[in-house]
Formats: structure tokens, sequence, C-alpha cells
């Protein structure tokens, strides 16, 4: 009997110790599902990440902790593909210019960021990011490395707030990324709520081209990305219907379609020849320069936008970032002057890098002709 008791107590206390060890590592790590329904498990403390996409995002939620946890990074995803952001961390973050590069969409390299042994790999859920991935997920996680995707590339508040929120819940920002989610989501219903009931027949036709300068046509879209915005800022879309996303259109569709308002989204390239060049560190001079440039393009004099001068120029990348709503606010105010008259788009933008970007912002963002 003594014995049997003593084996008792002695399998209670080894339940017991197990139990507690058991609690312990689960307090040692957390469960997440991703922007693709992956379900993952990974440190409570991250400290050590890699991240291919959404770096603004990323700084955004971090803060000044972004920086030293951060790894490994994608230097293309802004080295001369977006110059200018990459000037603009660079300049408050110089160690970034030292931190590996693991390739970018593509070219990503699996090898690289095993290597580096990060807590967890940061994507994007579009498709060239998570392909590129996918394969290695095995190799990745017998290295003791997850990935977790995110989606600011649906363009709704929904998943714009769920994706941020997640990077808090990594991050142990949650009280930062619930703010900046809140900020997001009330910018964004100054422009649905206003336009919640407009009908048809008060919605002009509207022209988008990527600028690349008025001797050549750049692409427009048609459903997806700015072309899925122009209806949701109160326009109708000449490009609508045609099939792709990014898609290319004649001249002669555009002067025929006549739109009523053309705008342009700008890169910070310019290495093409009278390019409206807007974003961090731009010149307000010479990109309304170039953006009058356009009206001189054959057959526009007649057209119902030129004749009106409702031609204006955002920032390319004032869409599918956690900062879009100042893109959207834009859209909505050259599309629907009347109703969104008392609507600053870059302040609203300021305010939120104020209060959340660790850079300035500086330059020129947005630019109306008038």
């Amino acid at each position: 009997m003594k014995k049997s008791l003593a084996l008792l107590l002695s399998l209670l206390m080894l339940m017991s110790l197990l139990a507690m060890s058991a609690v312990a590592y689960a307090d040692d790590t957390i469960e997440v599902t991703d922007m693709k329904g992956r379900t993952v498990t990974l440190p409570a403390d991250v400290q050590r990440v890699v991240v291919t996409f959404n770096m603004e995002e990323y700084f955004a939620v971090a803060g000044d902790e972004g920086i030293d946890k951060l790894v490994g990074w994608s230097h293309k995803y802004w080295e001369g593909r977006r110059q200018d952001a990459y000037d603009a961390f660079t300049a408050v973050y110089p160690q970034l210019e030292e931190i590996p590069d693991v390739g970018y969409n593509g070219d990503i390299s699996i090898e690289a960021i095993i290597s580096l042994q990060p807590d967890v790999v940061l994507a994007s859920s579009t498709g060239a990011n998570y392909n590129a991935l996918e394969p290695a997920f095995d190799n990745l996680r017998a290295a003791g490395i997850e990935c977790v995707f995110f989606d600011f590339h649906k363009q709704t508040v929904e998943t714009h707030c769920q994706s941020v929120k997640l990077l808090g819940t990594i991050l142990g920002q949650e009280e930062r990324a619930q703010e900046i989610a809140d900020f997001y989501a009330e910018q964004m219903a100054l422009v649905t709520d206003r336009l919640a009931d407009l009908p048809d027949e008060a919605r002009p036709r509207v022209y988008m081209e990527f600028s690349m300068g008025p001797d050549q046509y750049g692409g427009t879209w048609s459903e997806q990305m700015w072309g899925a915005l122009i209806r949701t800022c109160g326009g109708i879309n000449i490009a609508a219907g045609m099939e792709g996303a990014s898609v290319e259109i004649a001249p002669e569709q555009v002067i025929s379609a006549n739109p009523e308002v053309i705008l342009f989204t700008c890169s910070p390239r310019n290495d093409v020849s009278d390019n409206v060049v807007l974003g961090y560190g731009a010149d307000e001079a010479l990109a309304r320069e170039h953006l009058a440039a356009y009206m001189g393009r054959e057959g526009w004099a007649d057209l119902d936008a030129v004749k009106n001068e409702r031609m204006g120029a955002l920032y390319h990348d004032l869409s599918r970032h956690i900062f879009d709503f100042a893109g959207a606010q834009f859209l909505a105010k050259q599309i629907q002057p009347e109703l969104f008259a008392d609507m600053d788009p870059e302040a609203n933008l300021a305010e939120f890098f104020e209060r959340f970007m660790p850079v300035d912002l500086d330059g020129v963002w947005t630019l109306s002709l008038k």
C-alpha cells in the first residue's frame, strides 16, 4: 500500500510538472491565422524578422523597435523601384543598407532566409511574393521558420485592418496596431459615407494613366487597383470592362470617351522625359510643369477634362498601403469636388505620418492642375 501510494504521488507530481511545462511552453508561443488562412505558431516575443514586402506597414506598427528586429529584407522592394522611399528610410535608419538582402518576389533566396534564422518571415499574399515562398514552406519549417502573409492588395477596409492588427499581434504592438486600424477606417469612411447613395448620372467619366511622359501612353486599369477605386470615389472608369488588371488603351479610345476628369499616378522615375515625379522629396513646380505638358497631347485640346483643367496627379503608391486612404480622398475630391471641398488629403496623410511613421512626409504626393 505504501509503495502504491508513493508511486501514485510520484505520478501525480510528474503529471503536475508536465502540465506546468506545457503551460510555460504555451506562454512562450502564439498562434496566428494569416491572410491566406494558414494557422502558424510563432514565438510570443518575436526578435528576428525578415520582411519581403510592406515595409512601411512593418515600420508603422513596429515603431523604432522595428529596425532592431529586422535581420533581412527585400532591397528591391524600394531600391531602384521606389528610390525615393529607399532614400527617405535609409536617411533615418542608415543600417538598412547593411541589413542583408533576401531577394525580391521570384528572386527570393530561401537559403539566405534560412541563414539569417529569423523568428518569422513577413510577406505579401500577392501572387509573386507568395509563389516565391510557398514551395519552400517545408524547408523553412524544418529550420524553425514560419511565413505569415498579409493582404493590403484587396483594397478593402476589412483586409487592411485585419492585416495591420495581425502585424501588431506578431510584433507585440496590439494597441498601436489597433490605433492605426481605427485611423484608417475612419479616414476611408470620410469618402464612402458621402458617396453611399451617389447615382450614376452624378458620376463623371474618369481616365487614369500611369505617368510615362506626354509622348508615351502609360497603362491604365480596368476593374482592379486604381480602376476599382474610381467607382469607389464617385466616378465612371472609361476603361471599365477591358480585359486584364493593368491594361493598354488606345489614344483613340481615350479621345472617343471624352473623359471629364483625367488623373495620373506617378512614380519617382526620373529616367522618363517629362514624367510627373511625386513622392518623397518631389519638386512641386517641376511636377506641375510636367503635368501641364499633358494638355498638349495630340487630340486632347477638345477633351472636357483638358478644357476645364480637371487634371490631377498622385503618388502611385498611395494605393495598396495602410496610408492609401489619402489616395482615395484625393480621387474623391478630384472627381466630386463639391462634395469634398472641405477635405484635405495631404493634411490627413501628414497626421498619419506624424503619429505612426518614422520618416517625415516631405515632397509632394498629390497635385491638382488648378
